[in-house]
């Protein structure tokens, strides 16, 4: 028989979710015996969150809040079927083990180097705060880098798989194949599946991106190694290349000598007598060095092998004529509204379930403070948190609820001693943490390979990292991500600055091939679609804030001079100069673009072709850009952009005759 509420005035009110299945997770997990459906029906209806009167409304909804439970939490809800007067009857409950994060007992530096990657991330991904909370209930410490990561709902799914060693079937585009997941692979600003396909043998790249969201788990288990691969195994991945590498020879001249024999694949130089340099490259994919040596525009020749430097010229004899028939663009779509709504309930409820056993140890603490610390809206924070309030376990009086109020815009943890009137509280519900949910331990392994990333070979020097890697695989399982950024060998430099407040002189390259001399005081590195950047005040030109791309430093030595650091962040793109909207026409093939530069909106073609509409600040960058792109490529709008590629593909060419 369904249970139905004697309380009238309970059943009229407006239930939000979050309270219901909040009070069913504390139940199922406080209550000292296996309770059926119809027993947690009947304790739920003595509180404010009772479930629907209709047996068959009473089923669905406490099958959803399960799900809930389960699927966004991570959390095993345990089930077993009763004997006796009971016989038949399903029993619930949540184990204590399946629910708490094992002692990690970290180390002060593993402390620090969990609290440092996290916070690096913390601006992109809200998990990232919440799975400090749980880990031990630190606040994030000021980061000198922050990583601008999303991470798509795909990437924690199919995270969740390699970790639990399971073999599934994912739809690519049109067909269907069974795959032995490795691991995940955030590869210049895009997701990579890296996974051995039923029927083959090689690991292979799959783009995240085009990865369906109808997946499922088939029979058997995983086989595939979980080691971390070379970069030259990436590159090999990533861009599908077969066969031995070569060698190149590229001659540059004196004006970029200083950046291009950073890159990885430079296997040596030569000083040539007048001045310039040159350099031996491993060519592991053709299309990649013939974008780094357009990246030098005419200021780098392909002197060797003969075939990579006929296909170089032919390429640029393609680009040197606009195109006969420009392809007229469609309207440009109208990007969706973004008006703040009612968050997912997983979402919300893995979030509470970080903030209610951390007070315990932070205590009374402002709204404010930690909607910042969790990078999310005051407003729907407060409002979770005085729903939060109100929940509890039976009989939902004010002394058997959870130990904290909300007033006045402070959140106030009332402890283990009994207070007095409304606002007593005697039950202690929630003590330790409660584990990661799949979101956040996919945040606290993207933390630890970027921090791996960005700090480069002193992360391998430091046993804490080592020593920290480990006891979070063993209390949260495998972290199957790596992180692959562009080379920029002066990060490490860069960054201890910043750690050190200390004033840099640099000398830099900008896109328009300039080179300067530059006193920088260097606030912040942030990586944004696989790229390094610097804020820093720029000393010599008095403007403050400025951006520099790592990679184009050539140089960089401590001055002697400390200064006065400050907090800053990344808040997007902000041209200085003058820009002008353009229209793009990108031939097929060249997807990588979606990635790596930042449009107002895009459409795909029915041949994989885009219109991009963009910004543009800078004639070179264009050009460059679509001589990447290949023939075909084009400026669609304006008419006086039209020209840049053909003009830059000339200027360069002409130093092969």
């Amino acid at each position: 028989m369904p249970v139905r509420s004697s309380n009238t005035q309970k059943t009229s009110r407006r239930v939000d979710p979050l309270e219901r299945v909040l009070n069913l997770f504390t139940l199922l997990h406080r209550s000292t015996r296996p309770l059926s459906r119809e027993q947690i029906v009947a304790e739920m209806a003595r509180g404010m969150t009772p479930y629907p009167e209709s047996d068959d409304a009473q089923r669905q909804l406490f099958g959803s809040d399960k799900n809930t439970i389960v699927r966004d939490l991570g959390i095993q809800v345990r089930q077993t079927v009763a004997q006796g007067d009971e016989a038949g009857q399903t029993k619930y409950w949540i184990s204590e083990d399946d629910m708490c994060v094992p002692e990690l007992n970290l180390t002060k530096d593993e402390l620090s180097v969990l609290s440092l990657a996290l916070a690096s991330i913390h601006h992109s991904v809200p998990e990232a705060s919440e799975a400090l909370m749980k880990l031990e209930g630190m606040n994030p410490q000021r980061s000198a880098v922050d990583f601008n990561v999303q991470v798509p709902l795909i990437v924690v799914r199919l995270a969740e798989i390699i970790q639990r060693r399971q073999l599934v079937e994912i739809a690519i585009k049109d067909s269907r194949v069974v795959v032995d997941p490795s691991r995940i692979l955030f590869d210049k600003g895009t997701w990579y599946l890296i996974a051995v396909v039923d029927g083959d043998k090689r690991l292979r790249a799959i783009k995240c991106a085009q990865i369906g969201t109808d997946f499922a788990i088939v029979d058997g288990e995983a086989q595939s190694t979980k080691k971390n691969l070379s970069n030259r195994e990436l590159r090999k991945l990533v861009h599908n290349v077969d066969g031995e590498d070569v060698e190149a020879q590229v001659v540059v001249d004196s004006h970029v000598a200083g950046i291009s024999w950073w890159d990885s694949r430079v296997r040596e130089t030569e000083v040539l007598p007048d001045g310039k340099l040159r350099i031996t490259v491993q060519v592991d994919d053709p299309a990649r060095l013939r974008g780094w040596v357009l990246g030098f525009g005419s200021h780098a020749v392909i002197e060797s092998p003969a075939s990579l430097r006929d296909d170089f010229v032919k390429w640029l004899e393609q680009l040197e004529q606009v195109p006969e028939s420009i392809p007229s663009a469609p309207d440009m779509p109208t990007a969706p509204t973004n008006r703040p709504g009612p968050r997912p309930l997983g979402e919300r409820l893995q979030r509470l379930l970080s903030i209610l056993p951390w007070l315990r140890l932070r205590g009374s603490i402002t709204v404010v403070e930690l909607a910042d610390m969790l990078g999310i809206s005051v407003e729907n924070l407060f409002k979770d948190l005085e729903f939060a309030s109100m929940c509890g376990v039976p009989p939902y009086t004010h002394d058997a609820l959870f130990d904290f109020s909300v007033l006045d815009g402070e959140v106030l943890f009332h402890g283990d001693v009994p207070a007095f009137g409304p606002l007593r509280r005697t039950k202690a519900l929630m003590t330790r943490s409660v584990k990661l949910t799949p979101r956040q331990a996919t945040a606290v392994a993207v933390a630890l390979a970027s921090y791996d990333a960005v700090v480069g070979d002193l992360s391998m020097r430091n046993e804490s990292v080592t020593s920290l890697r480990k006891k979070i695989e063993a209390a949260i399982g495998d972290l199957p991500v790596q992180v692959r950024l562009e080379d920029a060998p002066l990060l490490q430099e860069v960054g201890q600055a910043i750690r050190q407040a200390r004033q840099i002189q640099v000398t830099y390259v900008n896109g328009e091939d300039e080179v300067t001399e530059r006193m920088l005081n260097p606030l912040l590195i942030f990586v944004d679609r696989g790229d390094s950047y610097v804020i820093a005040d720029d000393v010599s030109s008095g403007v403050a804030e400025k951006i520099f791309r790592v990679d184009r430093l050539v140089e960089c030595h401590e001055t002697g001079e400390s200064f006065v650091t400050r907090e800053v962040t990344f808040g997007g793109w902000k041209f200085r100069g003058e820009v002008e909207p353009a229209v793009l026409y990108v031939a097929p093939g060249n997807e990588w673009l979606m990635d790596r530069i930042e449009s107002k909106a895009h459409v795909v073609n029915d041949d994989g072709s885009m219109f991009l509409w963009v910004n543009v600040a800078s004639r070179p960058w264009l050009a460059r850009l679509l001589l990447r792109c290949g023939p075909t490529s084009c400026v669609v709008s304006p008419a006086s952009l039209q020209n840049v590629v053909a003009e830059r593909a000339r200027e360069i060419r002409q130093q092969y005759s």
